[in-house]
């Protein structure tokens, strides 16, 4: 029950999609991280949906593109986004520590915040236009990244959020890291292991293999990044954070997904 209480918290926390009511309590509440990738899943089912749709009803490119960059707000609420935005904002503000923490909790909009956004949306949707006029040649293997981008991108965001250092000690993001730290990297090295599973088994073998490493590859070095820029100009990883590496991580993605061989 314990569990099911954590993932109903998790999707409660991380998304639109109802959930029955449950007390927040801090035996729960430390788990919750570990089921975030579940939301994810649900958003790259909706992802992969939208793409067999596209192959089989074919309508037009950018709808589709539109569409594909739509559902993950729809379904998340555009926690993700708020995170980007806040975060170009204290980045850009060239202030303290202390300074862009603050901003970070400013409800209001700056311009770099707006900028950020519409080069992120903007750079989306070219890339998801360039893959849409791939979508036929590369059916099983677009498929197969449609599902599980939004999964493996939250397991890394889960991971940073408990393995890297904090930028505070109090708040949302501690409250659901705040359990035994082996346990919940051990469930999360679970999911990655199930991302990349369904990856080579949903992709034909041959060179399209190549790209699973790169991929990696090109992760783990933005995660060395994020985690010395967080520290050094917020003092550790935060939620609005958490949000902005989610965003660059599934923009690496669609990058990496841009060469056809």
């Amino acid at each position: 029950m314990n569990i099911l209480k954590s993932i109903c918290m998790a999707f409660s926390t991380y998304s639109r999609i109802p959930m029955p009511q449950v007390k927040w309590e801090e035996k729960n509440a430390q788990y919750v991280i570990c089921f975030y990738p579940l939301v994810g899943l649900v958003v790259g089912a909706a992802e992969a949906a939208l793409l067999l749709l596209y192959q089989s009803m074919g309508f037009s490119e950018t709808v589709f593109a539109l569409l594909a960059i739509a559902l993950p707000i729809l379904i998340s609420g555009g926690i993700h986004l708020d995170g980007l935005i806040d975060t170009a904002d204290a980045r850009h503000s060239y202030l303290s520590k202390e300074e862009k923490l603050r901003i970070l909790k400013d409800p209001h909009v700056g311009a770099f915040g707006v900028i950020r956004l519409v080069l992120y949306l903007l750079l989306m949707l070219a890339g998801l236009l360039l893959l849409a006029e791939q979508a036929t040649e590369r059916a099983e293997e677009l498929f197969a990244y449609a599902l599980v981008i939004p999964f493996w991108s939250r397991v890394l965001c889960a991971v940073t959020a408990v393995w890297f250092p904090k930028a505070r000690k109090e708040g949302m993001l501690q409250a659901v890291t705040g359990g035994k730290k082996i346990a919940q990297m051990i469930l999360l090295c679970i999911w990655a292991a199930l991302g990349i599973a369904i990856l080579l088994w949903r992709i034909p073998i041959g060179v399209q293999w190549i790209r699973i490493p790169v991929w990696i590859l090109a992760d783990l070095l933005l995660l060395l990044w994020y985690r010395r820029m967080a520290v050094r100009e917020f003092g550790g990883v935060s939620g609005d954070l958490a949000g902005w590496l989610l965003c660059m991580l599934e923009l690496v993605a669609v990058g990496i997904l841009l060469p056809a061989f």
